[in-house]
Order: C-alpha cells, then sequence, then structure tokens
C-alpha cells in the first residue's frame, strides 16, 4: 500500500504537467494576491483596535514606534497589491482571488443565518492522527 503522500504528490506533478504554463502563473499570481490581502486587512484590524488591546509587562512592544511601524506595513502592503494587480495580464488571478472572497464571504453567511453556534464555539481539541 503506497503512502497518500505519494498519492498528493503525484496528483501535483500531474496538474503541472496539464496546465499550460500561462493558467499555472495566473494561478501562482492568484496565491500572491490572496495573502496580501490577507495581511493587510490584519494590519487595517490592528490599527483600528490598538488602543483597546492590553499591554503585559514583559511583552514584545515596539514603544512608540508601533504606530510608525504598522502604518509603514499598511504602505508596503497596499504597493504590493499595486504591482501585483495594475498588469492588464493580472485579470484573471484577480477574477480568481475575487471569487474565492466571494465563496468565502457566502460560507460565512451561510454559518451567520444557519449553524450561528458554530461561530461562537472552538472546537474541541481533536485527536491527531499518530505517523
Amino acid at each position: 500500500m503506497e503512502a497518500p503522500i505519494f498519492r498528493v504528490r503525484e496528483r501535483c506533478a500531474c496538474v503541472l504537467y496539464v496546465l499550460p504554463g500561462a493558467a499555472l502563473l495566473k494561478l501562482i499570481t492568484a496565491s500572491t494576491i490572496l495573502p496580501a490581502i490577507i495581511y493587510g486587512a490584519t494590519v487595517v484590524l490592528y490599527l483600528a483596535v490598538r488602543r483597546r488591546l492590553d499591554r503585559r509587562k514583559g511583552a514584545f512592544d515596539l514603544g512608540r514606534f508601533e504606530l510608525p511601524v504598522a502604518v509603514c506595513a499598511l504602505v508596503w502592503t497596499l504597493a504590493s497589491l499595486f504591482i501585483l494587480v495594475s498588469p492588464a495580464e493580472a485579470l484573471v488571478p484577480v477574477l480568481i482571488v475575487v471569487g474565492l472572497l466571494v465563496a468565502g464571504g457566502l460560507f460565512f453567511a451561510g454559518l451567520l443565518l444557519f449553524n450561528r453556534p458554530a461561530l461562537e464555539t472552538q472546537p474541541q481539541d481533536a485527536a491527531v492522527p499518530e505517523r
């Protein structure tokens, strides 16, 4: 019996051979746009709630440089997003990312409407399978 990880690698290798080079490049571009959006959203959320966060003694603290570092992180993220989405070839990757965000938003709305307790509780400690 072959290991499951081998089958995953085999499938990934098949996808790389089946997809034309341009399609693969579009998927790679889309996979760089989405994390930049997530990172930017995290920075914006931090900037919005940073005054309400507790300060703990002995924890890492940037002190007076906290706000400038956060603003620089936001500017860097916006610049990288602009560079990634500004070429005309980036239309398909942007549409892929928009589709993923819409699908995630619909899933979240479905949980809000039909399974609210799933959002209000944390999963129990799941048993991790041994290798």
